[in-house]
């Protein structure tokens, strides 16, 4: 008896095992080859801002092009260059966490940028693994 569940085990830990290396070899989706839904910085940190649930069932984990106005570049803590794009409420914006690291980008300077909708912050809205359309 003791022996068939020690096998058993040794089945799911193989299977399990196998299961995650067919995952972790999966391509990495990429923002390019999404098709993009588009949107104005603007509307998004609106739609956002007035519905949480509703904005999340319609961008997130999906990719988004965002137009606007850069207000703020920056580095992350990676090294990442990180863009905020304007929104009505200065408080708020889109918060870009862009592929490249060393692209000029400058204060004032209307975009395109195109991400993966990650998440609802405390005060932003995010976007990962951007480029620049």
């Amino acid at each position: 008896m003791i022996r068939k569940i020690f096998l058993a085990i040794i089945v799911l830990a193989i299977t399990g095992a196998g299961f995650a290396v067919y995952l972790w070899s999966l391509p990495h989706k990429k923002v390019e080859n999404a098709k993009g839904i588009a949107i104005t910085a603007e509307q998004l940190a609106k739609e956002y801002s007035s519905n949480v649930k509703a904005a999340d069932a319609r961008y997130l984990n999906k990719a988004i092009e965002v137009s606007g106005t850069i207000i703020e570049v920056d580095k992350n803590q990676d090294g990442g260059m990180m863009i905020v794009l304007k929104s009505e409420d200065m408080e708020k914006g889109i918060q870009c966490a862009m592929r490249d690291k060393g692209l000029g980008y400058a204060k004032g300077q209307n975009v395109v940028i195109k991400g993966f909708c990650s998440d609802y912050g405390i005060t932003r809205v995010s976007l990962t693994d951007c480029v620049m359309k």
